[in-house]
């Protein structure tokens, strides 16, 4: 019984310090994020990572893409459409190298991903944490008029699933 006793309280120990180390590096990347810097995860159109980690650069060519996606969105206000005019053009999504050296190649654009692209702050030099925006450290390749105007139109052309027009009687 005593050497039961003791492998539990070894046990919770080592689950208390796990637990620890999670909450640590959680808040140490929402601060990060808070301050506007990146964090990581998948790389984004229009921007690139420096190589010392932490800040995302502009990638001139892709940044000519986005504020072409940016524009097209604003003159057709139909996601179809637009990703309909991007595959037109040969123009794909992002392709990066793994840290393992892996090629991720980009594919073709569908609404799903391009409402991604078009809903993301990072575009106008902002950073998420949830549902709050941060400025970042990175430079805006939309202005932020611009992004705010997408934002409205995405808003105003959201799906209700017909929500307004059933019969609720």
């Amino acid at each position: 019984p005593v050497g039961e006793m003791t492998l539990n309280i070894l046990l919770s120990f080592a689950q208390f310090e796990r637990q620890i180390i999670a909450e640590r590096t959680r808040d140490k990347i929402h601060a990060a994020r808070r301050r506007g810097r990146w964090t990581g995860g998948i790389p984004v159109l229009g921007y690139d990572t420096a190589p010392e980690g932490g800040k995302l650069v502009v990638n001139r060519d892709e940044a000519e893409q986005i504020k072409a996606i940016f524009d097209l969105y604003l003159e057709h206000r139909s996601l179809l459409a637009v990703a309909t005019e991007l595959n037109r053009r040969g123009w794909r999504r992002k392709s990066w190298t793994t840290k393992d050296g892996r090629e991720r190649r980009g594919k073709t654009w569908d609404r799903p991903n391009l409402l991604v692209l078009l809903r993301n702050p990072l575009y106008a030099g902002l950073q998420r944490l949830g549902d709050d925006t941060f400025k970042g450290e990175h430079q805006a390749i939309v202005p932020r008029k611009v992004w705010e105007q997408v934002q409205r139109a995405l808003d105003e052309n959201r799906r209700t699933a017909g929500s307004g027009h059933r019969n609720r009687h």
